[in-house]
């Protein structure tokens, strides 16, 4: 009952007519022959006929629905793409600040797995986008290199104060320590511990060497080198997530102009 009720609300408006004309055509066309032989005339004309019909109907139906599969199949597989980028931008903004191993491991994973899957899943997409994608998978994977450097680099950086905690006698060492310990990766802090480190610099410039200022100077150099390391690794955030913009873009439009 309820796929009758489906069929008259949906197709009866359209198989009434259609099967009623033909039917009525069908009748017409019988009543209107004359002779002995009129039913075998019939069917020799309307057999052929329908043979025909159904053919070219199954035909159109097949190529029809094999064009629809495979726009339905490229369609899947660039949607799982762009939600493959999209989940590499959360991953890498979730490295920063605190850079935990965990954290990069499973953006590199994710990127070895993206790059497995990255050739199935660009079927039919256009070499300009293909080399946008690759562009993207790139700029992420130095990302990741670039993230593991911060934490050992920065537990050498800890100890130095640790066992050396005179160093933050000095305001500029002490100002300089705390700003490098809010593990902020902002460009902002990254200017400020240059800033200071450039101001140490100028008034240690004439101060006769000691231990207590080569264990000052150590630590600075590993500020410095650790804030170089930020910069890279912001340098290279900032142009992933626009790579990763522009080759959803291309995505989508090839999705649109298929």
């Amino acid at each position: 009952m309820n796929y009758l009720k489906k069929w008259f609300v949906r197709w009866s408006f359209i198989d009434i007519p259609v099967f009623g004309l033909g039917l009525g055509l069908m009748i017409y066309y019988m009543n209107s022959l004359d002779g002995v032989h009129s039913e075998a005339i019939f069917m020799e004309s309307i057999v052929p006929n329908i043979g025909t019909e159904l053919l070219g109907v199954w035909l159109s139906v097949r190529i029809i629905e094999s064009v629809l599969r495979t726009r339905q199949k490229r369609s899947r597989l660039r949607a799982q793409l762009i939600d493959n980028m999209n989940y590499l931008v959360t991953l890498i903004r979730g490295i920063a600040p605190h850079f935990e191993q965990q954290t990069i491991d499973h953006l590199s994973s994710e990127l070895k797995w993206f790059d497995e899957m990255k050739d199935y899943r660009i079927s039919g997409t256009s070499d300009h986008t293909i080399k946008l994608i690759n562009e993207v998978t790139k700029l992420y994977a130095q990302a990741a290199s670039e993230a593991s450097k911060i934490n050992p680099l920065r537990d050498e950086i800890n100890d130095l104060f640790v066992l050396n905690p005179q160093m933050l006698d000095n305001p500029i060492v002490k100002e300089l320590h705390d700003i490098y310990r809010r593990q902020n990766y902002t460009r902002i802090v990254v200017r400020r511990i240059d800033s200071r480190i450039k101001r140490y610099r100028e008034k240690t410039v004439e101060l006769d060497s000691s231990y207590s200022l080569k264990k000052e100077e150590e630590t600075i150099n590993k500020i410095e080198e650790y804030s170089e390391i930020l910069k890279i690794y912001i340098a290279i955030t900032l142009n992933a997530e626009a790579a990763v913009v522009e080759a959803r873009s291309a995505v989508l439009n090839r999705e649109y102009n298929f």
